[in-house]
């Protein structure tokens, strides 16, 4: 009876150590990916628009917010994944540091070892969650089409700021295509419309991003010219529309 009583008390507290982490969602994982973009994003905005505080608090809230995903993350994560966890919310800090700080923003003088740190703690932190990714989520591949969204938005609004600004900078990365970025945003959207067509929140998170890419994907391809006219506030605007509202869609809210 004490031996039955025993191993009943220890299956108990097993289930209750077991119960206190959760796998990491791959979906989860995404939104900090498209987050990193989206704060890389921010950081080129302050220069764009002047420092602008409005632009700071909405950069210092979503900083804030990732610290918190990466955090919770960390503390929930099943012990296989408990260091890549907490590899991911340090590179999150490293990165929100970075962001805050754009000299060409608040002192006027491009600083290239700025621009440099920005590139590489946004792909840090990219790299970070995808190593931490083990499975599949609902959603994932609508998810995914918004970090490719942010990361193009992220480099068109880092060109606009400062032409050397995109991501070859520090990173040793070739320059974007942005003709060829588009098309494959083009082609998931398509593709994704027609896996989610039975599904009425997908589709209407689906049709609310190409409305959303509507306004801003004629722009897209004349990043290569020089004289070609920049939409970097538009783009930052529905860009963060798009994150957002998968974010909802993939979190259940």
């Amino acid at each position: 009876m004490k031996k039955t009583l025993w191993m009943t008390a220890g299956l108990g507290m097993l289930m209750l150590v077991s119960s206190a982490h959760a796998a990491i969602k791959a979906t989860d994982l995404a939104v900090v990916e498209a987050n990193a973009w989206r704060a890389r994003m921010g950081f080129h905005l302050l220069a764009i628009r002047g420092d602008n505080p409005e632009d700071r608090e909405a950069l210092r809230v979503l900083l804030e917010e990732g610290k918190q995903d990466t955090e919770t993350l960390k503390l929930d994560a099943e012990p296989a994944r408990e260091q890549a966890a907490a590899a991911l919310a340090d590179a999150w800090k490293t990165l929100s540091v970075r962001a805050l700080d754009n000299p060409l923003a608040s002192l006027g003088y491009a600083d290239y070892a700025a621009m440099s740190e920005m590139n590489t703690t946004t792909l840090a932190v990219v790299e970070q969650a995808e190593k931490a990714q083990n499975g599949d989520s609902d959603y994932l591949n609508i998810a995914d089409l918004s970090v490719a969204m942010q990361r193009v938005a992220s480099e068109y609004v880092a060109l606009a700021a400062f032409p050397s600004a995109g991501l070859p900078t520090g990173t040793g990365l070739e320059p974007m295509d942005f003709a060829i970025e588009a098309k494959q945003i083009d082609d998931a959207l398509a593709s994704l419309k027609q896996q989610y067509q039975s599904d009425p929140q997908a589709s209407d998170a689906l049709n609310f991003i190409s409305q959303r890419w509507a306004f801003v994907r004629g722009s897209v391809p004349k990043m290569s010219d020089a004289e070609s006219n920049k939409v970097p506030y538009l783009f930052y605007r529905y860009a963060t529309q798009v994150a957002e509202r998968v974010e909802q869609l993939v979190t259940g809210q």
